[in-house]
């Protein structure tokens, strides 16, 4: 019996956090539409929308990302007695931060430009649909939605939350960075844009398990969203770099290579 009540509370407490962010973003999204149906509901608000749902949330996934991180102080991984700083209360030097933002926006470019060179986007052009709808909004709403409340909501669910859950059950680091680098992909609903979040999902749980720190994954992804916004706002760049395959072919390889030099800097 007390097996299965701990495999019960396990299974809980990965699936919760999941399932509370998908409802709670389809409930905030009608609330927000029913209070403001005009505003909301108009194709050039919805990343308004998005930014507003985020910035609800935000602040439910901090409290229990706070709480978390205390009650595993509480349980001695990381003790006030030990004289240690707790996980969740680290401060990252600059340097790290730096480093951070470098990796995220070399291998942003890079998985993409990768992405880009396999028959994926012709085989599940759907994943157009999603990008078009996203990135039709003012730069001030992608802003908001995409550089400030996203990486924030999104780093305190999966890399603050879910991994660490992860890895307290595998109890195996690599095995948890994989699997919450899977569930980063499935949150983006589409197969090009889930296996572009897998893959630079796998950079950000590293960089976070590195750290131990949340400020470092974010701002990474942050920078990840930045670049995007910023050259899909650069047609006249997109064109240069997709009509010469050889040019394609050195911008792809140099900044992976970047990329993969500035997490060798992240070590476990």
């Amino acid at each position: 019996m007390d097996q299965k009540n701990s495999l019960g509370k396990t299974l809980w407490e990965l699936a919760m956090p999941f399932l509370l962010y998908v409802s709670l973003n389809m409930a905030i999204q009608a609330a927000l539409e029913l209070c403001f149906f005009e505003f909301f509901t108009a194709p050039e608000h919805a990343v308004w929308e998005l930014a507003a749902v985020n910035a609800i949330e935000i602040p439910i996934f901090y409290r229990m990302y706070r709480e978390d991180r205390i009650r595993g102080q509480a349980d001695g991984q990381k003790t006030r007695s030990s004289g240690k700083t707790a996980a969740w209360k680290k401060q990252p030097r600059t340097s790290r931060l730096i480093l951070a933002i470098l990796g995220g926006l070399f291998l942003g470019r890079g998985f993409n430009l990768l992405i880009g060179l396999t028959p994926l986007p012709t085989l599940f052009p759907g994943y157009e649909t999603a990008s078009d709808s996203l990135y039709t909004g003012s730069l001030l709403s992608l802003v908001a939605a995409s550089v400030v409340t996203a990486p924030i909501l999104e780093e305190l669910l999966v890399r603050g939350i879910l991994y660490r859950n992860l890895k307290k059950v595998l109890q195996n680091p690599y095995a948890a960075i994989v699997c919450a680098s899977l569930l980063f992909g499935i949150l983006h609903g589409n197969l090009v844009q889930g296996l572009f979040a897998f893959l630079i999902g796998l950079y950000l749980n590293w960089v976070y398990e590195a750290e131990g720190s949340l400020p470092p994954a974010i701002l990474a992804h942050a920078a990840v969203n930045a670049s995007t916004i910023f050259l899909e706002r650069m047609p006249e760049w997109q064109n240069v770099l997709y009509g010469s395959l050889p040019l394609y072919l050195a911008v792809a390889a140099v900044c992976l290579l970047a990329g993969f030099y500035v997490w060798k800097k992240f070590t476990i």
